[in-house]
């Protein structure tokens, strides 16, 4: 059995989020907008000091975190209070589940983010419908992946490790999946690759490695059969990659998949169009550098059906600049989040070689 984590790493990376959404519970409405900017900005700048130096630091956790705890700063401001608080708590339940050293505790709390998320999306009669059941496959994981943790100790048997890796898969958004709203998707990113990351750490189970390359790769086919575009192809694409970086053991790939999805989500949210070359792998952006990460270790028969896939819609990317918003002058998040995405893609071969150890394993 591993411990729960280093108790001060999981204190000073996952405190500041809940902290804030109760601050924020007691704040007066009149100064919530500006209280919650704060609190964002605050942990934005403390998680980074708080993963690197703690001691027991996992590398890869670490990395996630860092980008992840940007999620409230990148959102709009809502409106309401509950809509202000909220957010905090999934980026807490996303922190969460990256550091805490037990497969049994992140599934509950990848649960208690989607169940966080639906609440947010679903107020009011008209979207309660929708949102719940697109909530609802996704919970029906995170039973698969509980009743999975719960017979991981039995270690005669690899049962328990395909439940846990199946429910995963499921929380993941792998298979069919309805788009989420844009800032729903922006929240969703953290859960999506907190599962991803316990999925990274399943690999060495016998048949688990199989199971999400069937996921990862079955997902890929059903996007591109369906020919989707935008929001409704990005986040699930990049799930999908993220599963077979998972079964491949290419960690830095999930980060550079991370921040792929993170910064799409942005430019969705913020109304930019024709990104959907990011997410297909187009080069010079941190998608290509994730793929060629995962090519490396594939066999020769999955790396050429993984190109074959990708033919059709990297055919059908236009041609375009690189940062198309500097180019009509914008200087807004826009442009920002383009540049910090060309930014990751370029340095992308230098990531690659850096092989952090794994961290725990449950």
């Amino acid at each position: 059995m591993h411990p729960l984590a280093p108790v001060g790493t999981l204190f000073a990376v996952t405190v500041w989020p809940l902290l804030a959404a109760f601050l924020l519970l007691l704040t007066p409405e009149n100064r919530q907008s500006a209280s919650s900017l704060t609190f964002a900005v605050a942990g934005l700048v403390i998680t980074p000091l708080a993963v690197w130096l703690m001691p027991g630091t996992d590398a890869l956790a670490a990395a996630c975190s860092c980008i992840v705890t940007a999620i409230p700063l990148l959102l709009p401001q809502a409106q309401d209070r509950t809509g202000r608080i909220l957010p905090f708590l999934v980026t807490g339940c996303a922190l969460l589940a990256l550091n805490i050293h037990s497969a049994f505790a992140v599934t509950v709390l990848c649960g208690a983010g989607t169940v966080l998320l639906a609440w947010r999306e679903g107020r009011g009669p008209r979207k309660a419908l929708v949102v719940w059941d697109m909530a609802r496959s996704r919970l029906g994981g995170v039973v698969l992946g509980l009743l999975g943790a719960s017979l991981l100790p039995m270690q005669q048997s690899s049962l328990g490790a395909v439940l846990l890796t199946v429910g995963l898969c499921m929380v993941a958004g792998l298979g069919p999946s309805p788009a989420p709203a844009p800032e729903a998707a922006l929240l969703d990113t953290g859960l999506r690759f907190s599962a991803l990351m316990l999925m990274f750490r399943l690999s060495a189970y016998p048949l688990v490695h199989l199971l999400m390359l069937i996921a990862g790769f079955g997902t890929i086919i059903m996007l591109v059969s369906s020919r989707s575009s935008g929001r409704s192809m990005s986040l699930p694409m990049l799930s999908a990659f993220g599963a077979l970086a998972a079964a491949t053991g290419e960690g830095t790939a999930l980060v550079l998949l991370l921040l792929a999805a993170l910064g799409l989500a942005v430019l969705d949210l913020r109304g930019a169009e024709g990104e959907d070359g990011i997410a297909a792998g187009a080069a010079p952006w941190p998608v290509f550098c994730a793929l060629v990460g995962i090519g490396r270790s594939l066999e020769t028969g999955q790396l050429v059906l993984l190109v074959v896939c990708l033919l059709p819609a990297l055919w059908s990317v236009r041609h375009r600049t690189l940062l198309p918003a500097f180019a009509r002058g914008e200087r807004g998040m826009v442009a920002v989040m383009q540049a910090l995405l060309l930014l990751g893609g370029l340095c992308g071969p230098l990531f690659l070689v850096w092989h952090p150890v794994t961290g725990w394993r449950p």
